[in-house]
């Protein structure tokens, strides 16, 4: 990796002023633990020269069940949702894909949202920028060949959160801000097929808080498992989250 380039870091301390921070400078990015964005500035993927601090703005930092349901601020970190005893309990997927993630030093660091907003990975793009640019680059960055399919027109990268299919085995939405205000949608619809541009958010907007709804989470059994190189720390190759009801799935182990 390269040095780590020099950038301006802003702290607000409310959603309004994060709005107000890209408004103001709509090259600059959001950051909470870093653990993804950091690296990619490292290796010159990331051209930002302003950073805007999302771990400040308390809204971001909840973690409340009522009964409106669950909800999960976008800064929660990975440790404080797998050291909730009641997402254990009641969120079996949600409770397992958190402890898949990464190493404990990473958990502590990263966040809901970051994971949930993770840039998509390749052999060909995740690497130095003299090794990139010895390979013409590629359709994700400054290419124009993907490297994986070379015959297509389609960035092949592959997204590696771990959290966003246990989310949504559970109906979660997210709740999303930016410059136009805000919006709630299916968590499904964050993504889209195309690695080299595989979230819908418009520019400006940050990840708030994803929702749950409100329901009898102890007559819903639900689990996530991955398929990784290593058994541990790696992302996932591929990632699988299931959910059943408890009545329906013990009718069917009888």
């Amino acid at each position: 990796m390269s040095i780590l380039p020099d950038f301006s870091l802003k702290h607000p301390s409310t959603i309004e002023q994060a709005v107000a921070a890209i408004r103001t400078d709509p090259a600059g990015r959001f950051i909470a633990g870093g653990t993804d964005l950091i690296a990619n500035m490292r290796r010159g993927l990331v051209d930002a020269r302003t950073l805007i601090d999302l771990t400040g703005i308390m809204e971001l930092r909840e973690l409340d069940a009522d009964a409106k349901g669950l909800r999960i601020g976008s800064a929660v970190t990975l440790r404080e949702m797998t050291g909730n005893a009641d997402l254990r309990v009641r969120y079996g997927a949600i409770a397992q894909a958190c402890e898949a993630i990464a190493g404990p030093g990473h958990r502590a660091a990263a966040t809901v949202g970051g994971n949930l907003c993770l840039d998509t990975r390749c052999l060909y793009y995740n690497q130095s920028e003299w090794w990139r640019k010895s390979n013409n680059y590629c359709l994700k960055y400054k290419g124009k060949i993907c490297h994986v399919a070379p015959q297509g027109n389609r960035c092949r990268a592959a997204f590696s959160g771990d959290l966003a299919p246990a989310l949504m085995v559970h109906d979660a939405e997210v709740d999303v801000a930016g410059p136009e205000g805000r919006r709630r949608f299916a968590l499904r619809a964050l993504y889209r097929e195309d690695g080299a541009d595989h979230l819908t958010l418009a520019p400006g907007e940050f990840v708030v808080a994803i929702h749950i709804p409100p329901g009898n989470p102890s007559a819903l059994l639900s689990a996530y498992a991955k398929i990784r190189i290593r058994g541990a720390i790696d992302f996932p190759l591929a990632g699988v989250a299931v959910a059943c009801e408890t009545a329906v799935c013990r009718s069917r182990w009888r």
